[in-house]
């Protein structure tokens, strides 16, 4: 499989899973769309990919917003004629519990990571439909099967996106549209850092409890999660629609 000329655009490009799936797929010759809040962040990731030979385009955009996400789309239309694959990543992860919440905290999590989900595949799906198919691959989390203390919002969205995706796997099916969603357990990303970041114990020791609970004894690389949603974007992975791929080291496997 080549991806020379394919377009992909993933969001939440700026760091951790999303700019490892953003240079994984400019090593192997996509043009990659990077989106992210802050223009920085996915200019850094795109200077990365160019640096290295490739092609990228780097967006702001807030991913709940609809106006937002309409332009992503228009642009990389315009720039690039076509969308080949579609990597919804963004994702927000306050620790709250349930009766902690504001409704504004919980309708942040939900529109970020959920609803801007549903925005960026209704606004794909045309443009894939119009040149006969392309690949959706929305990262969900281990939260959509198993959670923790302090995450009821994320665990609902998470939970959500995988439901949404085996939906859209159906709707589209005939359509040579394929939807499928990758579950990552723990992994080094600056979401991990932060939740560890304001805690008493010092960093060091919580990061060796982190890889000292992973069944296979340490915690994930975004590299790692980039292999997997590229096999799950791949033309060679072609009778997979609706699927929900876990890569969590064993965590979900352990009682």
């Amino acid at each position: 499989m080549t991806w020379e000329n394919k377009v992909v655009i993933v969001t939440g490009g700026g760091g951790g899973i999303g700019r490892a799936i953003a240079l994984r797929f400019g090593r192997e010759g996509a043009h990659v769309v990077l989106v992210g809040r802050t223009l920085g962040k996915v200019q850094d990731v795109a200077a990365e990919i160019g640096d290295g030979g490739g092609s990228a385009e780097a967006m702001a955009a807030d991913v709940s917003s609809e106006s937002d996400v309409a332009r992503v789309i228009a642009d990389t239309l315009r720039i690039f004629g076509r969308i080949d694959v579609m990597i919804n990543n963004a994702a927000v992860c306050p620790q709250v519990r349930l009766t902690d919440m504001s409704l504004d905290e919980w309708n942040g999590v939900i529109t970020n990571n959920l609803t801007s989900v549903f925005l960026f595949c209704r606004g794909v799906i045309p443009a894939m439909l119009a040149q006969g198919g392309g690949a959706i691959v929305n990262v969900s989390s281990v939260h959509a099967l198993a959670t923790l203390d302090g995450y009821s919002a994320y665990a609902a969205s998470k939970a959500g996106i995988a439901g949404m995706t085996r939906a859209i796997a159906l709707d589209y099916a005939k359509q040579n549209i394929r939807a499928n969603t990758v579950l990552p357990g723990a992994v080094q990303t600056p979401m991990l850092e932060s939740s560890v970041k304001n805690l008493d114990t010092p960093r060091e020791d919580i990061m060796r409890q982190w890889n000292e609970s992973q069944p296979i004894g340490r915690v994930g690389q975004p590299e790692e999660i980039a292999s997997v949603v590229m096999f799950a974007a791949s033309p060679d992975n072609s009778f997979m629609t609706g699927a929900t791929l876990v890569a969590d080291g064993g965590m979900i496997a352990q009682l």
